[in-house]
């Protein structure tokens, strides 16, 4: 088992990734139908963000193993810089990843960029300042909506750099994953150069923010074959190394680059007033019909009056093209004409704005379905799937697959599919309305058997216009008070009915159930609703 162990710089607790599976879901590599953004460009043989005053300051970890948190809002205020310089918050992101890991593990991007497009983030960071391990304020809404997230194909080889170089230059600092063992560093020069061959699980995260070409090879602990290496920004504080924070790491490192994130497409959090979604964890899958086409569509019931204005889903391969339909009913995706056609040069996370906007009612049910075209694979369709990193749930009625767009099937109808659905979520403007009440969580109370696993049920309202997320927190206690189960969910949608099923060792007798609900619009409820759990 793997920690950060730069300079000093340790880490604690354990981490649980399943790395095969998550690269070959995010960096599932096809031959795309138009040509990648970074191809047939030219470079400079050097380049330093920090010369456009595009790299935000140093971090440090404290001893924490929060360097993929670190990364991925390194490339967040890179992205914004040099105009806006914000400084997010680590902690919030590292206390709701909303992953089976705590505080201390490591995640892939995946994790990450779930927190950034279900809106839970970011924040400042004077709002909630790193690092205060499970101690965030509830109630913060997002300063920003991060609408885009590029995925960047793995490194070929030493000179496949087009990539990255596209990237830091257009976009700004890259999250990147690193194998990271302190005996391929030289402390002298702070250059870097795993060369050992073979896939290696990454170990740490960076961020690259430039490079050049002519690094000498002479300045690694074994010399690499050529020149050349990129400049990382670490997350081990300004203390670390010679260059104030900062080493490098030959291209010929057979480690660098597994996984490589660029926040993009920053917006102002007014942008669109509520967000319907279903999968608020991770795109942890993808399926297919055996063609590269394939529909997925979701289900969702209007929480106020507004206007259908975009659509966000993942794209698994570069040069991905997509058609969204909206209809009042599943059967009616097929007669249903287009409101919005395209193509995606670069494999992620994208939002699709509507060419022609979808009117809502309150109360009235709409679906949104997308026809997607991933060239060289066959499972075009994504979803957030149960894996070891997060445990999601579903129900009937919500997500849907077709190979045609016709016939339609319910996901959670499909033997393994249970708990999965489509990554799709609906974007709304409220035509002036805003969301200016909060929302409300009931629990049901109930009665069990001492030593067997209890269940709550729990129901999401929220008065109309409505936000249509929210966050939601249940608490478990005993008659003197003693909090003995806590349960936090993200990101549920408005009208949907959950279950919480935990097991915990409580004696016969009587337990206060308590739920209270924080949406992304920054409203928070009152007092918590209350239950009685019976022991008997």
């Amino acid at each position: 088992m793997a920690k950060d162990m730069g300079a000093g710089r340790g880490s604690r607790g354990a981490w649980a990734v399943a790395v095969a599976a998550a690269l070959a879901l995010f960096f599932a590599l096809a031959t795309p139908v138009c040509a990648a953004p970074w191809d047939g460009r030219t470079y400079p043989s050097s380049y330093d963000l920090r010369d456009e005053g595009r790299v935000s300051p140093v971090r440090s970890q404290d001893g924490f193993s929060t360097c993929w948190v670190m990364a991925a809002i390194s490339s967040l205020e890179s992205n914004l810089l040099p105009s806006v310089r914000l400084d997010f918050s680590e902690n919030h992101m590292a206390n709701f990843q909303s992953s089976t890991l705590d505080y201390e593990g490591r995640a892939s991007n995946l994790i990450s960029a779930a927190y950034f497009a279900r809106w839970e983030g970011p924040v400042l960071e004077r709002d909630d300042p790193y690092p205060r391990p499970d101690d965030s304020p509830e109630g913060l809404s997002a300063v920003r909506h991060v609408q885009e997230i590029l995925t960047l194909p793995p490194r070929a080889g030493f000179s496949d750099n087009a990539a990255i170089k596209w990237a830091v230059m257009e976009e700004g600092a890259v999250a990147a994953s690193l194998y990271w063992d302190r005996e391929w560093m030289d402390y002298d020069t702070f250059g870097y150069f795993y060369s050992d061959g073979g896939m290696v699980e990454p170990t740490h995260w960076v961020s690259i923010v430039g490079w050049d070409d002519d690094y000498p090879a002479e300045n690694f602990v074994y010399p690499a074959r050529g020149n050349g290496a990129f400049l990382i920004k670490n997350s081990w504080g300004t203390d670390w190394g010679d260059l104030a924070g900062y080493f490098w790491v030959s291209y010929y490192d057979t480690s660098l680059g597994s996984e490589l994130m660029v926040v993009s497409g920053v917006e102002g959090a007014g942008n669109y007033d509520a967000i319907y979604q279903y999968d608020p964890l991770a795109w942890s899958k993808n399926i297919g019909f055996g063609s590269e086409t394939a529909w997925f569509a979701n289900r969702f019931r209007a929480a106020g009056k507004g206007t259908l204005a975009a659509v966000s889903f993942y794209t698994p391969s570069p040069g991905a093209t997509y058609e969204v339909r909206v209809a009042a009913t599943v059967a009616g995706i097929a007669t249903t004409s287009s409101r919005a056609r395209g193509s995606l040069a670069v494999a992620g996370y994208h939002t699709v704005k509507l060419t022609r906007p979808a009117a809502l009612k309150t109360g009235k049910r709409f679906v949104v379905a997308v026809r997607l075209t991933t060239p060289g694979s066959d499972e075009p369709i994504p979803l957030e799937h149960p894996w070891q990193l997060s445990s999601p749930s579903a129900a009937r009625g919500q997500s849907y697959v077709s190979a045609d767009g016709t016939k339609w099937t319910d996901l959670v109808t499909v033997k393994g599919f249970e708990r999965s659905n489509v990554c799709l979520k609906a974007l709304v403007d409220g035509n002036g309305r805003v969301d200016d009440e909060p929302p409300r969580v009931d629990v049901a109370g109930f009665t069990v058997k001492a030593g067997k696993a209890a269940s709550i049920a729990f129901r999401v309202t929220d008065p109309a216009f409505s936000s249509a997320s929210v966050n939601v927190r249940l608490v478990v206690k005993t008659a003197k008070g003693r909090t003995i189960k806590t349960r936090r969910v993200a990101g549920v949608c408005v009208g949907e009915s959950r279950t919480w099923r935990f097991t915990a060792k409580m004696v016969p007798g009587k337990y206060r159930v308590e739920a209270r609900g924080y949406d992304v619009a920054g409203n928070s409820q009152a007092t918590p609703r209350r239950a009685i759990l019976i022991v008997r």
